[in-house]
């Protein structure tokens, strides 16, 4: 190909490499970089984002569809710093259903390696115990592997007195199944006669604390990443008793691919909107 009488040599452009996408997301999500915000800590007390689209991104990066859970981990990361940057104190995670377990068996051992080696990076552990961040899972724990099931219990060992800022990592997690466990609680208090069933005749909303966000603020904004173009958006039982009232936004960004201020963007438009809570 010429032009002008010259020569142009097109040069082929380098693949991206994981290596060089996670480094583009811990450069987004720098503290320097997250906008300042000033948040009404009675605007939004607990935000829960379900991360959804980590595959879709990777594989439009040329990567394995694995790969995108690397790149989600720095993500996480980064909204965890983003909200102590802006005072939102309890941060929920939904990073694997009950109904993730039938995906393909690499992909599986895959993600809970992933968890395990992060669950136990002393630069975790170190930077939850400077900021002040206690760590709950949610779902269950009787099916996750040994390695993650262990990291889990140390980490909430570990930071259970932790405060003012909580993170929620919902692994192995489902609405119904959590629904299930919490009735199985009451059902099982009843009959050692450590709880009396007018308790829960009388004030319904004691059925919340026998939920996995027991003593927690429920979610004031939901926010699911990743909603395809045309698709009728859905909760997939994302915390049925405890959204009743929280305010839910669909984005269609994938998760890898947010940054700080999309992620700002609907918080800053929450805040302002009024809720009625059925008054």
């Amino acid at each position: 190909m010429r032009a002008g009488g010259a020569e142009v040599v097109r040069q082929k452009e380098t693949p991206l490499t994981l290596e060089a996408w996670v480094g583009e997301i811990k450069s987004q999500w720098q503290i320097e970089k997250i906008p300042e915000y000033e948040m009404d800590p009675e605007k939004i007390k607990h935000l829960a984002i379900i991360c959804d689209g980590n595959r879709r991104a990777a594989v439009e990066k040329g990567l394995n569809p694995w790969d995108g859970h690397r790149a989600g981990v720095e993500v996480i990361k980064g909204i965890a710093q983003a909200g102590r940057k802006w005072n939102i104190q309890t941060l929920t995670f939904w990073v694997w259903s009950t109904e993730n377990w039938g995906r393909e068996r690499a992909q599986v051992e895959g993600v809970m390696a992933l968890a395990a080696r992060h669950l136990t990076d002393t630069r975790v552990i170190e930077e939850f115990q400077k900021e002040g961040v206690k760590f709950v899972h949610l779902g269950r724990k009787d099916r996750l592997p040994k390695s993650v099931l262990s990291a889990i219990v140390s980490l909430e060992e570990q930071t259970a007195k932790y405060e003012p800022y909580t993170l929620n990592m919902a692994m192995d997690y489902g609405g119904l199944d959590e629904a299930t466990r919490g009735v199985g609680k009451i059902i099982k208090g009843i009959q050692e006669g450590s709880l009396n069933p007018e308790l829960i005749q009388k004030n319904p909303q004691a059925i919340l604390g026998f939920l996995d966000t027991a003593e927690q603020a429920l979610p004031d904004l939901v926010i699911r990443t990743g909603v395809k173009e045309g698709e009728i958006p859905h909760t997939s039982g994302f915390m049925p008793l405890q959204t009743a009232y929280s305010g839910w936004v669909f984005l269609p960004d994938l998760f890898p691919n947010l940054t700080p201020e999309i992620l700002l963007e609907p918080i800053s438009e929450f805040v302002e909107y009024e809720r009625r809570m059925g008054r």
